[in-house]
């Protein structure tokens, strides 16, 4: 064969492969000369979308609403036309073979800063928390500074400021939500800036089940009975949270809402420091996050509310420790330790441990332990 054939059959086969290659990438441009539906279901109009296209559709069918009744007519139009009318521009599109993706369009996200007042060394972080899925505001989500030990929780518009030291080189907030997913991002330091941030929703498992606002607290036990041939068996398992304090009629009345939400909201968070100095339950050398903090030395002057103490506390009138505490505790009315007691704890009225004790507790009228004692409680006047 001459040399001039074999580059013409070269281009011919480099043409062929080519066009072969945009037909089958060309999905979305594909002309569908008329597409009616009335009434339908949105899962049935894509399902008769890839029949008249001759192309599959893949998605997650968590994101689509099934619900969802469409009416369309459509002469002429391309698939992308016909997407774009059922999803508003709220989804993407990706082909693969003779696939077409289907994603919910990521949130465009925006950030306006300009150069903060040094003089002052703070800087103001404010913007929205949205829903990464849905595009919802996220209100009572609670925003915060892992170094700084500064937290706020969004409003009911999903709106949040929070005020960071300007003293490091880094900076970031982290955002935790109940049934969302723990996100952290970088933001400029020594800047005032607006953000945006989108939190991804848990994904469930399972049939979906609605909470309402007064059961956001699951009890201490789980029972499960289970009935095997003729036999019958009770399982009972302890729940290990870090939430129990706010359940208790104390916490109700001491704590705040706030702080509650934050506590629920900040379950896997926990930090160390070597003191804090507390006025009330809200008021502490540690800031709005000393619930998550645990301290060697804690000094309340009226009431403390920590993440726990490994080592001593003294408190004109009360101590509340979500985890554990270990050593030395002293209360001027009561101490409530959410956690385990190592140690000895001594109150003028009522002492209470919701897990277990391990040394010496005394109070003049009661002490109170959930689980088991290794040592010795004295209580009367």
């Amino acid at each position: 064969m001459k040399p001039g054939a074999n580059k013409l059959l070269i281009m011919l086969a480099i043409i062929f492969l080519v066009g072969f290659k945009s037909s089958a990438q060309n999905i979305l441009s594909k002309n569908i000369s008329s597409f009616e539906v009335n009434r339908q279901c949105l899962t049935d109009v894509l399902e008769i979308l890839s029949n008249k296209g001759n192309f599959y559709f893949s998605y997650n069918s968590a994101i689509i609403k099934k619900d969802s009744i469409v009416t369309l007519t459509a002469y002429n139009k391309t698939v992308r036309q016909i997407l774009d009318f059922l999803f508003k521009q709220n989804y993407e599109y990706r082909e693969s073979g003779n696939y077409i993706i289907l994603r919910r369009a990521p949130l465009q996200l925006t950030m306006i800063t300009s150069k903060a007042v040094m003089e002052e060394k703070f800087f103001a972080v404010s913007g929205y928390v949205l829903d990464d899925v849905s595009g919802a505001v996220v209100s009572d989500a609670s925003i915060y500074g892992r170094r700084h030990l500064v937290a706020t929780l969004t409003n009911q518009q999903g709106f949040f400021k929070i005020k960071l030291k300007g003293k490091f080189k880094t900076a970031s907030l982290a955002v935790s939500k109940q049934f969302y997913e723990d996100t952290t991002v970088t933001i400029l330091p020594n800047r005032d800036q607006q953000i945006s941030i989108a939190i991804v929703p848990v994904e469930p498992f399972g049939n979906t089940v609605t909470i309402s606002p007064e059961d956001y607290l699951t009890p201490d036990t789980i029972t499960v009975d289970a009935v095997s041939d003729s036999s019958f068996t009770r399982n009972t398992d302890l729940k290990n949270d870090s939430v129990k304090v706010e359940r208790t009629r104390t916490g109700k009345f001491l704590l705040s809402a706030r702080q509650k939400v934050q506590s629920i909201n900040l379950q896997k968070f926990f930090t160390a420091r070597p003191y804090q100095l507390g006025f009330t339950p809200g008021l502490s050398t540690n800031g709005k996050l000393n619930a998550q903090v645990i301290n060697h030395v804690s000094v309340n002057a009226l009431g403390g509310y920590s993440g726990g103490v490994n080592g001593v506390e003294f408190g004109g009138l009360f101590n509340i420790n979500k985890k554990d505490m270990q050593y030395f505790q002293a209360g001027g009315l009561f101490n409530l330790v959410g956690g385990k007691m190592k140690g000895a704890q001594f109150a003028d009225l009522h002492n209470t441990v919701l897990d277990s004790l391990n040394g010496l507790q005394a109070a003049a009228i009661s002490n109170y332990i959930n689980r088991k004692v290794y040592g010795w409680q004295v209580a009367g006047i």
